[in-house]
């Protein structure tokens, strides 16, 4: 069986008194409170007289991450343009074509009225197939993901366009 020294208590010189407060201080042990220092617990708050943390936060040049990207040309999802023809007034939904990739057909469109948009529907198509959505009087493409245009809330490239007036 080894044999281990006894435990002695810290000198004065390594105890750093400065970062305890008052309270913590008459916590120090003493050599007649080691027999029961295990039960003790000691909570080490930074003192008042700690530094303050620097205003910089140096990033070393691998914990850098990419930064995200601008939201600014960002193209509106299909799923927002459809909500809004449905239920803006302005628009009359059975105007509306919506085109998408079907898995086995290839491109087929569908009526906005029949579109099913219930997850457990038979014919519910993912938005991620949506290609574009056409209004039917005047075969406008009023949202394309290719081209990345959207003339209901002018997001993607179409933001551009619109704003061209302004150069």
């Amino acid at each position: 069986m080894a044999s281990h020294a006894p435990l002695t208590p810290p000198q004065e010189h390594e105890l750093c008194s400065h970062e305890l407060t008052s309270e913590e201080n008459s916590l120090t042990p003493t050599p007649s409170s080691y027999k029961h220092a295990s039960s003790k617990q000691v909570s080490r708050e930074a003192s008042p007289a700690a530094p303050e943390p620097a205003d910089e936060v140096y990033r070393s040049p691998q914990s850098t991450s990419k930064e995200p990207e601008s939201t600014e040309n960002r193209l509106r999802p299909a799923a927002d343009v459809i909500n809004r023809i449905i239920w803006d007034v302005k628009f009359d939904s059975e105007d509306y074509i919506i085109g998408y990739e079907d898995r086995f057909n290839g491109r087929l469109e569908a009526s906005l009225g029949s579109w099913k948009k219930d997850l457990t529907d038979e014919e519910f198509i993912p938005q991620h197939r949506i290609l574009y959505i056409k209004r039917k009087t005047d075969g406008d493409i009023v949202w394309d993901k290719r081209r990345r245009t959207d003339k209901i809330f002018y997001s993607g490239n179409s933001a551009y366009s619109w704003l061209s007036f302004l150069s």
